[in-house]
């Protein structure tokens, strides 16, 4: 086997064999701007623009670029790209609830957008230790570009977490108004499809078993009308809570009872049970979400169906064209009331319970 020479540089070192010099020149396997530039056959500014600014170019020059990033395994260099740009390239999101499932699912819908756009997410889960504008403010500290909301409750206000602040923000399931994000929740306009049905049933006196506001949320959501009783718990799931929060209601003369939760309907329907109220003879219950369990509990639960996904993802679209100074055009998000068996006219002792 031949040896390879050597030759001495007049600074006195001895430089690397040939063949080591070969493997340095062709890297370790790592792939540049630059290589995705020429696989998908434009220039470096273009591909950067592309990965970096997608709405600033083309749909077709965004796709071919990202198809040649993704065939390659091009990873971007975010710390240099946040750098240049003055941006995080991260969107923080502050959940509510960690018990709803609803939320996931907007939370789930939302990063898939974001990560479309070449956006990152940093969540933090509220709690009553550290209520939802805490997070917040948390969440400015760390740098993130915009902030999204999931879960029950109005989105606090801007003065709360960043008092003069410009930074973006929205909540799911709201539309913004003024500049700010409308009071208008998901779950306001549903328990007005929940009322409306109701009224049309004949139901006069309704409860509600709505979640507890931790900080300054907006407390419309739970109506001022004489008309509806109203029992705040801390978690929706704590079925102990909402079984208590039912019998007061129903000592109350309620005919009908609306949970912001489906499970917090399932415990609704075992405290009827055990204190021998009949659903939907004597009392009406509706639930939230139209989720699985709906479907699988006796009686099946009549529910509101919430457009979750659809509502994270418009959500994280709002934030981006936001960011990027495009204007966004919010889809329509449609409620639907799933009637089922736990809803009924009023007649006989509720009727009777409601004058």
């Amino acid at each position: 086997m031949p040896k390879e020479s050597l030759t001495i540089t007049s600074s006195g070192e001895a430089p690397k064999p040939a063949t080591v010099r070969r493997k340095r020149q062709k890297g370790d396997g790592a792939i540049s701007l630059l290589d995705v530039a020429r696989a998908a056959g434009v220039s470096t500014a273009s591909a950067s623009r592309a990965l970096a600014r997608p709405e600033l170019v083309s749909e077709n020059l965004r796709i071919r670029v990202a198809e040649a990033a993704s065939r390659l395994g091009y990873v971007a260099n975010a710390a240099a790209r946040s750098l240049s740009t003055r941006r995080s390239g991260l969107v923080g999101a502050v959940l509510a609830d960690p018990a709803d499932t609803l939320a996931w699912q907007m939370l789930a819908a939302a990063e898939q957008c974001l990560s479309a756009h070449n956006l990152g997410m940093l969540v933090r889960v509220a709690s009553a230790a550290s209520p939802v504008a805490v997070c917040a403010q948390t969440l400015v500290g760390r740098g993130v570009d915009a902030l999204l909301f999931a879960g029950s409750g109005r989105t606090p206000g801007r003065e709360t977490w960043k008092p003069g602040g410009l930074l973006p923000f929205i909540g799911c399931g709201q539309t913004p108004g003024s500049g700010m994000p409308s009071s208008e929740t998901i779950e306001q306009r549903s328990l007005a499809l929940a009322r409306a049905y109701l009224q049309q049933l004949g139901h006069v006196h309704v409860g509600i078993v709505a979640p507890r506001r931790v900080d300054d949320a907006d407390q419309r959501t739970v109506s001022q009308d004489a008309t509806i009783a109203a029992e705040q718990v801390d978690r929706l799931d704590d079925a102990d809570a909402v079984r208590a929060g039912v019998r007061r209601l129903i000592a109350s003369g309620v005919t009908a009872v609306v949970t912001l939760s489906d499970v917090a309907a399932a415990a609704a329907l075992r405290e009827c049970r055990a204190v021998g109220i009949a659903v939907p003879e004597q009392l009406s219950v509706i639930g939230w979400g139209d989720t699985a369990l709906a479907r699988c509990i006796d009686p099946q639960l009549t529910s509101v169906r919430i457009p979750a996904s659809a509502s994270g993802q418009a959500a994280a679209e709002y934030l981006v064209a936001t960011l990027s100074g495009r204007p966004f055009t919010w889809p329509d998000l449609p409620l639907k009331l799933v009637i089922r068996e736990s809803t009924g006219p009023i007649a006989g002792e509720a009727a009777q319970r409601s004058t």
